[in-house]
């Protein structure tokens, strides 16, 4: 019995692996042969008619073998599809097999390996203790120099709900020129003035934002 190749998965034949002879190695040119015969078949199966009796027995099969457990009631297969799926629970209780031994070894290999942010963090000076006074002014005159004009009068400050708030400019932004936006519906729509289709689009827009506007108002009030 071979672990099912992931090509023989998806074209739906991992009960023929299941059922193979041949070594479980990966690579293997008879697994290439297998699949390349396989996917034959099931290309011949989309591209047959829906009325040939023939192909109709054949996809019937296939339904089996890629899921068996929605048809292991049938009569004539049953016996067949049971031992499928007992196949594949064989070789899924062998690949998720553990014991204390593998615990144990793959603890072990956690615990030696590196770790890049601890190891960094290791190497700090003052990980157990901050910086004296004097030393943080040093990296500080170090970090930032006496040309950067750095403005921190305003850190921390809370926001002026009352604060009359500026209007950001966006016609630069991209995906907000609304003015290139409406060129752009101009030129899909073809019309034959889009400079006048522009004025009534604006026109629209400002008369939906006087309406908003209004309602604001009204809730406010």
């Amino acid at each position: 019995m071979s672990q099912p190749r992931k090509a023989m998965k998806s074209l739906g034949f991992q009960g023929c692996c299941l059922r193979c002879d041949a070594p479980d190695v990966a690579g293997l040119k008879r697994c290439e042969i297998c699949i390349s015969k396989h996917t034959e078949v099931r290309n011949k199966m989309a591209s047959s008619s829906p009325d040939d009796k023939l192909f109709q027995h054949v996809k019937e099969l296939f339904s089996m073998l890629s899921q068996p457990h929605k048809y292991d009631h049938d009569s004539s297969h049953r016996n067949e599809l049971i031992y499928q799926q007992e196949l594949a629970s064989m070789l899924s209780d062998k690949i998720n097999t553990t014991n204390d031994d593998n615990l144990e070894i793959l603890f072990e290999k956690q615990r030696s390996s590196k770790r890049l942010l601890q190891d960094l963090g290791n190497k700090n000076p003052w990980k157990d203790n901050a910086p004296s006074p004097n030393i943080a002014r040093l990296i500080g005159e170090e970090t930032w120099s006496e040309e950067e004009d750095i403005d921190v009068r305003n850190y921390g400050s809370r926001t002026i709900p009352s604060k009359e708030i500026e209007e950001v400019d966006r016609s630069e932004r991209i995906g907000e020129d609304i003015t290139l936006s409406d060129r752009v519906q101009a030129a899909i729509k073809n019309t034959e003035n889009p400079e006048e289709f522009i004025k009534i689009k604006q026109s629209e827009r400002k008369k939906w934002k006087d309406v908003v506007g209004d309602i604001e108002d009204i809730l406010d009030d």
